[in-house]
């Protein structure tokens, strides 16, 4: 993201936030036959890329995210200077350092309702099956995710889209003097890169 972007929201928040999150069922539970995993809702293969339009305090700033390495069940993605690491696992991605998971941003199954705990607050899968519409087009089987963290209170709702990745994104923060969740960041997806569209300008 542009420099300054980062001046009202915290650069790590919005990492997080753009690239990414249930404990009612067990992380242990099967998905069911023909998909509703994680990996279906983000590739990961090099050669994927996404556009976003970020708004915030009715600014807007263009950020670009691709893959640019996968060895294994690691895959980095780059945003200007900055590299985010990701772990495919067999129960779902896991934000990543060093090879270590952490936070997971999806979970297997991809169902409705299913949540998990993490470090600093809990997800939830808070719908599937969705169609979302934006201004780059009309986007089938989608599911959001709801991450609740604390210190700040906040929560970020990111909607995937199946062999699409996050299409939509927006970050909540509680004003205490408002004494409300007040949007400050909200991110929609512009255009997204294949990896065969890459092969295809190479």
């Amino acid at each position: 993201m542009h420099s300054a972007f980062w001046q009202v929201v915290p650069r790590t928040l919005v990492l997080v936030a753009l690239m990414g999150c249930a404990t009612s069922q067990s992380s242990t539970d099967a998905a069911r036959p023909g998909g509703d995993v994680a990996a279906d809702y983000y590739p990961l293969a090099p050669g994927w890329g996404w556009a976003y339009d970020v708004e915030r305090e009715g600014t807007q700033v263009l950020a670009l995210y691709s893959v640019v390495e996968r060895t294994g069940q690691v895959a980095i993605i780059k945003n200007a200077d900055d590299r985010i690491e990701y772990l495919t696992l067999p129960d779902g991605i896991a934000r990543g350092a060093n090879r270590l998971a952490g936070d997971y941003i999806l979970k297997n199954p991809v169902r409705t309702g299913v949540g998990w705990m993490f470090g600093d607050g809990e997800a939830k899968v808070v719908a599937t099956g969705q169609t979302v519409a934006l201004p780059s087009g009309t986007y089938r089987e989608c599911a959001t995710i709801e991450e609740t963290r604390r210190e700040p209170d906040r929560v970020t709702r990111t909607t995937y889209c199946r062999a699409i990745g996050p299409v939509e994104i927006e970050v909540r923060v509680y004003d205490p003097m408002k004494r409300s969740f007040e949007t400050v960041v909200r991110a929609r997806l512009r255009s997204v890169t294949r990896p065969e569209d890459a092969a295809g300008l190479n």
